[in-house]
């Protein structure tokens, strides 16, 4: 495996699907091998998932991964919607991440997140795309606040009282995220990775804003157009609004949709 990790900032985490893709056996071999990075699994994503593991072992996937595993720091739980309150309390006190997908899981109908009881406990928060039916960091907080804004019929709910939402939100996902990839970043700080994203201040969804107003007037109006630049450990990835590598990328994906459809 070392001959893939070619760049500086690359390193080697495990990933068991599920409980429902590895057997019990498995998981435990897994981790016995564990490299001791980043470790993820999909867990409690749908409620056919918790009522297949209460029929197998009488346990919810949460409780029975609890009550089996030593979860520490360096896990990730991917999605995690179907947990109980206690479920949730138990899970943050592991100091370990949720890992949500508001996109994915509003396109499959999965359900909501357990996120004042796990927040409340402290828990860690971290937002990726899974099924990439959406792949914009601030759409994924937006639904995020939104679900559960539509829950609980009231706003502002990640926010501290007089905060703002989106500093609030973009803050604890930034540190889940670098926590969560095992990875010295979510902050400009020395010694992090110069994981940086540049807006466009003359764009008219944050023009004339200053201090976390930017962070709200990006994350919510949903115009993904005024991120101007990205880089990743310093690596320039997104200028002027298009990926570097965009025009190899979509040659390869025609040549490759033109064979498929062919």
């Amino acid at each position: 495996m070392p001959k893939y990790l070619t760049r500086a900032d690359d390193h080697l985490g495990i990933a068991p699907h599920s409980l429902r893709a590895v057997t019990t056996s498995d998981l435990h071999a897994v981790l016995a091998n564990d490299p001791g990075g980043p470790i993820h699994i999909h867990i409690a994503e749908q409620t056919k998932e918790v009522d297949a593991c209460l029929a197998w072992s009488g346990q919810r996937p949460v409780e029975w991964l609890l009550d089996h595993v030593e979860v520490d720091a360096r896990w990730c739980h991917i999605h995690a919607t179907h947990m109980t309150q206690d479920e949730a309390v138990r899970l943050a006190r592991t100091g370990s991440v949720a890992g949500l997908c508001p996109t994915t899981e509003a396109d499959l109908g999965d359900g909501i997140f357990q996120f004042a009881a796990f927040t409340q406990a402290g828990g860690a928060l971290g937002i990726g795309t899974d099924s990439h039916i959406g792949t914009d960091a601030a759409q994924e907080l937006r639904l995020m606040e939104w679900a559960q804004r539509l829950t609980r019929r009231t706003r502002n709910i990640a926010a501290p009282p007089n905060g703002s939402t989106g500093r609030t939100l973009y803050d604890a996902t930034l540190a889940g995220g670098a926590q969560a990839l095992g990875r010295d970043s979510g902050a400009i700080a020395s010694g992090h990775w110069a994981d940086l994203i540049a807006l466009d201040r003359d764009h008219p969804t944050v023009y004339g804003k200053t201090g976390d107003d930017i962070l709200d007037s990006w994350i919510f109006p949903g115009d993904r157009s005024c991120v101007l630049q990205v880089w990743s450990a310093g690596r320039l990835c997104v200028s002027g609004g298009r990926h570097v590598s965009r025009d190899g990328v979509a040659e390869r994906y025609r040549s490759v949709m033109a064979r498929l459809l062919a």
